[in-house]
């Protein structure tokens, strides 16, 4: 059997999409599963035992150009198609290559309703399960699990190795500072004033993100002690999750280094301000805590804005270092009572 699984973009987005490979491993343990995915965020799968080949697409191409591309790396046809993208980029992928193509709901109209209208789901269904939902014309159902992103030296291992996390050596405090939309991006300064009360406390702090979020890392970094700061902005994603694996409790807005933890079941404080929970996108299956301002402008966009509409940019203003400080502090000891430290 033949499988094809779509999930181009983007970061976060792709480390949600991992369960899916899993559930079918387990439906078909004899399957040939590939999948298509964005070449900058390949490595998410490129250690995944339950994928026989990661076929990494130039989405800097149009959406024919890009399926062309990646055609010599694809079989010819498939069994099914599982479309977790669901856009023209992804159709473009899954045109001509099999007669089942599997996607998922969008909740376009539910989505609306809440940006626009305010007007809250009787019912939150995470993007996972959503996810879930479109394999069941294929007999499978949730398993109960979490998110999965292996490195390369766990390929051997039979169980996923954070399921048996064990508590750091030492308490490390992630922070992730950056988000790709200005809304959703905490102020720097309560970024400061969170690090500094740790490291008071004798932690340290590791700070991590992308290339592009590089200047805010050091910015941030500058005004923490150096001898207990780690600035690890822009470094590959295998090297940010092993960092990741270090740290006590991780700090993030609602950006890919929420899943990312989540993935490695490392506890996780997030920081929502122009999204909102109930978008579906909260942190799968791991210890958490969310932080958000009660303010009735939000949620004013499913994925962010460059600038607040309304100029006040209360949804993290009002949001305090103090109420952030508290979320670490419960998470962290419930986490050295769980694993025993």
């Amino acid at each position: 059997m033949r499988i094809l699984l779509v999930r181009l973009s983007s970061l976060g987005d792709v480390v949600l999409s991992t369960p899916i490979a899993r559930l079918l491993r387990a439906r078909f343990p004899d399957a040939r599963i590939d999948v298509a995915v964005s070449k900058e965020f390949a490595d998410v799968w490129r250690a995944n035992p339950h994928v026989e080949r990661v076929v990494a697409v130039d989405r800097s191409l149009g959406a024919s150009a890009m399926a062309r591309a990646a055609a010599p790396e694809l079989a010819e046809r498939y069994d099914v198609v599982v479309d977790l993208q669901r856009n023209m980029r992804s159709a473009a992928i899954a045109r001509g290559r099999s007669d089942l193509v599997l996607r998922y709901s969008k909740y376009r109209l539910e989505k609306l309703a809440l940006v626009w209208l305010k007007r809250r789901p009787r019912q939150v269904v995470h993007i996972v399960e959503r996810y879930i939902r479109a394999l069941a014309p294929l007999g499978i159902g949730d398993d109960g699990e979490g998110l999965e992103l292996w490195l390369p030296e766990e390929t051997t291992e039979r169980v996923y190795p954070p399921l048996h996390r064990t508590a750091p050596p030492e308490p490390l405090l992630g922070i992730a500072p950056g988000a790709r939309h200005a809304t959703k991006q905490w102020l720097p300064q309560h970024f400061v004033a969170v690090a500094r009360a740790f490291q008071q406390r004798g932690w340290r702090v590791a700070l991590v993100g992308s290339d592009a979020e590089r200047s805010l890392c050091a910015d941030i970094a500058r005004q923490l002690d150096p001898a207990r700061t780690l600035d690890a902005a822009g470094s590959l994603l295998v090297e940010s999750v092993r960092l990741l694996d270090r740290c006590s409790v991780v700090v993030s807005n609602d950006s890919a280094i929420v899943h990312i933890a989540a993935a490695r079941r490392v506890p996780v404080v997030a920081i929502y301000g122009s999204t909102v929970p109930e978008l579906g996108f909260t942190p799968f299956r791991v210890e958490h805590r969310i932080v958000q301002a009660d303010v009735s402008c939000r949620p004013c966009s499913h994925i962010g804005r460059k600038r607040c509409p309304r100029g006040h940019f209360a949804c993290m203003r009002g949001i305090v270092p103090a109420t952030v400080v508290a979320a670490v502090e419960e998470l962290a000891a419930g986490t050295q009572r769980a694993l025993g430290a």
